[in-house]
Formats: C-alpha cells, sequence, structure tokens
C-alpha cells in the first residue's frame, strides 16, 4: 500500500499513513497527549494490564505509536491491536554498532508477513540505526520500499533529506530530533511527521512556531 501525505483545510492537520494528525509534532516516552499529534510508547515490558490501560487511555486522545524493540515478531503481534502505527527499531539501545543488514532484512519480511493475518491494517514504520552508513541506509530504505514498510523513521534532518530525494517523496519519513530547531530542520527537509523528546513545553512552542507559518 502506498500512502502520501496531506495538508487538510486546518493550518496544522495533517493526514499521513492512512491517519489523521491534528498536527505533524509527536511526543516520544511521555504520558502527556496535551495537543500532540502522536504519542510513542515503548513496547510492554512488566506489567501488561497496566500498558494496556495507559494504551487505551491515550489511544482515545491521539495517535498512538508503538516502538518495538525486543523479540520483534512476537511483540509485533502483541500490540497489534492495540497500535495505530508499529515502529520496529532493532537498535532499541541506540547503539553504536548498527544491526546487521541482512539479518534486518529477513525479520522486515518477517513483520510484513505477519501484518498478513489481521483484518485491520496498521501501518508499519522502521527506524534507522545512528550508526547505519549511508549505503546502508539506502540499502535498507530500498529493502523496506519493495517489502511493504510504509515509512522510514530517520534521524536528523539531513537523513531525512536524503530519504526524500532518493524515494522522490514517496515514502514517508517521520523525523527523529531531540530539539525544537532539530524539529522544524526534519519538517523543512521534508518529513511529514517529527517525533520529539522535548516533553510538554517543547511540544507547544514547536506547535506555535508551526502555527506562525
Amino acid at each position: 500500500m502506498s500512502f502520501f501525505c496531506f495538508r487538510k483545510k486546518k493550518a496544522l492537520d495533517i493526514q499521513c499513513l492512512g491517519l489523521d494528525f491534528k498536527n505533524p509534532i509527536g511526543i516520544r516516552e511521555h504520558s502527556f497527549a496535551g495537543r500532540a499529534g502522536f504519542i510513542t510508547l515503548s513496547q510492554p515490558e512488566d506489567h501488561i494490564l497496566d500498558w494496556i490501560m495507559k494504551v487505551q487511555e491515550l489511544r482515545n486522545k491521539t495517535v498512538l505509536a508503538i516502538n518495538v524493540t525486543s523479540d520483534l515478531a512476537k511483540t509485533f503481534s502483541l500490540v497489534y491491536d492495540f497500535s495505530d502505527l508499529i515502529i520496529i527499531d532493532p537498535d532499541g539501545d541506540h547503539g553504536i554498532d548498527s544491526p546487521d543488514i541482512s539479518d534486518t532484512s529477513v525479520l522486515l519480511d518477517e513483520i510484513v508477513s505477519l501484518r498478513l493475518c489481521y483484518e485491520r491494517y496498521t501501518p508499519i514504520a522502521f527506524r534507522l540505526s545512528h550508526g547505519h552508513t549511508p549505503a546502508e541506509m539506502e540499502e535498507l530504505v530500498n529493502h523496506c520500499r519493495l517489502s511493504g514498510i510504509d515509512a522510514i523513521v530517520a534521524p536528523g534532518s539531513k537523513k531525512v533529506a536524503h530519504i526524500v530525494e532518493m524515494t522522490q517523496g514517496r515514502l514517508p519519513v517521520i523525523g527523529e530530533a531531540g530539539t525544537e530547531a532539530e524539529a522544524l530542520e526534519c519538517l523543512q527537509a521534508g518529513a511529514c511527521l517529527v517525533e520529539t523528546t522535548s516533553g510538554p513545553i517543547g511540544l507547544a512552542k514547536l506547535i506555535k512556531s508551526l502555527s506562525k507559518e
């Protein structure tokens, strides 16, 4: 399935990955929904019932992405019915060494095959590692396009711009940013959405900046 991003009538509303976002700014690892366009939560570890309750509460307020980092196939199946978007992150600890390309490619094929078991279509994004070289990144992006992965999460505006250029904008890119300035740079580079770790205050500043444009 191919997705394109569309700005809606309201200034900050955007339709991307078949989902409606009230703005393109997401917040990671936070229970504050507020004005966030989406929230990215970690996969469940312990206390699964508490996690499910938190997920259900947040999902009623905003688009919910789940970041899957370990025991990937099993966890993918566990979170599928609770997610609006699933992010596959083989390098969940953001280590220096990037995951093996061939292993990652096989894993992505397995994940996409698992999705065929479900009636509801949930988009899947792949999070690039900070350790991937440009050549590795291009190989993985091309594999994602061929295998049916719906989007790429890319750290920083340079990687966002590179992917947008190499795919001619045909594969949605979610920028990963730590500051307000980095988030704006990702959007300017062509990201449809941006995931930040700056918290509610940073989120509010970003939305205010975008509203002025």
